[in-house]
């Protein structure tokens, strides 16, 4: 009888939680009284003014959002704030050199309607010299505590018509219309221009086969009869989830146009060079594939463990023109919460001539190709939204002067 009791005070007192202050001052004294006529225990009473604050949050909240413009409604705003500290030293070097770095980005997403949608971002970036790398949005702290800059780190609209099919024009950030597992050839700072199509088909409960293409603008040459340089990509790739074991694999053509008998602006002069322009082109050849395993050998600390990979092979030189990166990964799969951990490990060759070296990670030996090497990365979640990560690469050249790099970066993330 109790039970039912409680029930119906609960109902009713959570159905009086819109109430002013004064309806909720009585409430109080209500349930003070049910606690000294023994209907409701203490724990009882804490629940259900737990679920009258809850429900008055609820309430406000709706209340507050349907005040505000349809506009800003359908507007999101995230961002993230990262403080990193920098050791690094080559083996022939005598003297390390260590930095403080920050980065900030802020980016917003309207939905314009049920098919269109728009973004933009801004980004921290290097002055002088450096402010315009596409691979990286750091800025070191230097120059009598001088003041950074905030660059457009992309702007877009994008068009779905059907739930199997997107495509995106402008600068935009790349995750849906080209997957690659690890940063051989791309940094993940690089945001392209130019768009994208992403076509994707459900098989079955378990399996999706999507196909991404799109045409990206590397350079522009004003008012010379040359080609503009740009990229024209075709990806094809397969998702499946059998029980525990997730698979990802894709195959992908890069077309480089205007590009061989010319420079690349970014490049890190790897590349092989006649006469101070680019000897091959690059055309390429690709493939990527991801498979993990939930809960692997039944233990529980570990929520995924996978093996991941990528190659690429360039179709013009003969030597020096191919690269991969190999590696596995364990723990949660995404660390964005309180105590979640990912432990991580790639090994990278990447050939002199196997991709155009103004793209690759630029943490590893400064974004060359001619390079190979380690790199270990650790991620703890400090509370929701914040984490720590740690970065070891050891790095050197494969035909290049040998001078075998370390490189530590200990990172502080926030994100909103």
């Amino acid at each position: 009888m109790k039970k039912w009791i409680c029930i119906v005070v609960g109902v009713v007192l959570m159905s009086l939680s819109g109430l002013a202050y004064a309806a909720t001052t009585q409430v109080d004294a209500l349930i003070e009284k049910l606690i000294e006529k023994n209907i409701l225990t203490k724990q009882e009473a804490r629940d259900i003014k737990q679920e009258i604050v809850a429900d008055q949050k609820v309430i406000h909240e709706e209340a507050m959002k349907s005040s505000l413009p349809e506009w800003i409604q359908k507007t999101k705003l995230k961002g993230d704030a990262r403080v990193r500290y920098q050791y690094e030293r080559k083996k022939d070097d005598t003297e390390a050199r260590s930095r403080g770095r920050v980065r900030f980005r802020l980016g917003l997403e309207n939905q314009v309607n049920d098919q269109w949608k728009m973004g933009a971002g801004l980004a921290t970036s290097e002055t002088g010299s450096t402010a315009d790398d596409a691979r990286s949005t750091n800025m070191t702290f230097t120059d009598g505590f001088r003041r950074g800059d905030i660059r457009l780190d992309y702007a877009f609209a994008e068009y779905q018509p059907a739930p199997w099919g997107k495509v995106i024009a402008g600068k935009f950030v790349r995750t849906d219309y080209l997957w690659t597992p690890t940063d051989l050839l791309w940094d993940s700072d690089i945001n392209p221009a130019g768009g994208s199509l992403h076509v994707e088909h459900k098989f079955s409960e378990n399996i999706n086969a999507y196909l991404n293409n799109g045409v990206w603008v590397i350079d522009e040459n004003g008012k010379t009869d040359r080609v503009d340089p740009f990229l024209v990509y075709s990806q094809a790739g397969i998702k499946s989830q059998m029980g525990p074991v997730d698979l990802h694999a894709a195959g992908t053509y890069y077309g480089f146009n205007g590009v061989k008998g010319t420079t690349v602006d970014g490049t890190s002069s790897t590349n092989t060079l006649t006469g101070g322009v680019l000897r091959y082109d690059y055309d390429s050849l690709g493939a990527s594939a991801e498979i993990g395993l939930k809960k692997p050998m039944g233990l529980k600390c570990i929520e995924r463990l996978a093996f991941f990979g990528d190659y690429i092979q360039n179709l013009d030189p003969d030597d020096n023109e191919t690269g991969w990166a190999a590696g596995l990964k364990f723990g949660d799969s995404k660390v964005v919460g309180r105590n979640q951990w990912q432990v991580k490990y790639q090994y990278s060759s990447l050939g002199k001539d196997a991709f155009l070296d103004a793209f690759p990670d630029s943490d590893r030996l400064g974004g060359v190709t001619d390079t190979k090497g380690h790199e270990w990365t650790l991620e703890y979640g400090l509370a929701k939204n914040v984490v720590v990560g740690l970065d070891y690469y050891l790095d050197d050249r494969i035909l290049g002067t040998h001078n075998r790099q370390t490189l530590i970066q200990a990172d502080l993330n926030l994100k909103f």
